[in-house]
């Protein structure tokens, strides 16, 4: 038979166990609240900026090739938008680039939209 202080000894580390999971499923279920609650907060915002075509460039993915224009925009950045659809690469054009931001973590991301003049006739 056990003794007093045996049987005592494994309940109370029984019991500061138990308390140990607690604690930790009462942090989880705090950071998945707190995480949910900031992703409902996400606002996605895109706008219009014009600029010129420099350049062009392609990176090869597991899924096939992607194509990407490299604009120098109004204001002086030069970005990588990804073309999408059809690609008509124009050196020196003017186009207009949609950039899409978000207060998430302030990611930028921009996408070739079209360009301002028509093509010119060779």
């Amino acid at each position: 038979m056990r003794s007093y202080k045996e049987i005592l000894r494994y309940l109370i580390i029984r019991e500061q166990l138990a308390l140990g999971w607690k604690i930790g499923l009462f942090i989880v279920v705090g950071a998945l609240l707190y995480g949910s609650m900031t992703l409902m907060d996400v606002n996605i915002r895109s706008v219009d900026v014009n600029g010129t075509v420099t350049s062009h460039q392609t990176q090869t993915t597991e899924s096939g090739s992607v194509t990407y224009l490299i604009v120098q925009l109004d204001r002086g950045e030069t970005v990588r938008a990804k073309s999408v659809g059809s690609f008509d690469y124009r050196v020196g054009q003017r186009a207009v680039v949609r950039e899409i931001t978000t207060n998430f973590f302030g990611l930028k991301k921009h996408e070739f939209k079209g360009y301002l003049d028509k093509p010119r006739a060779e």
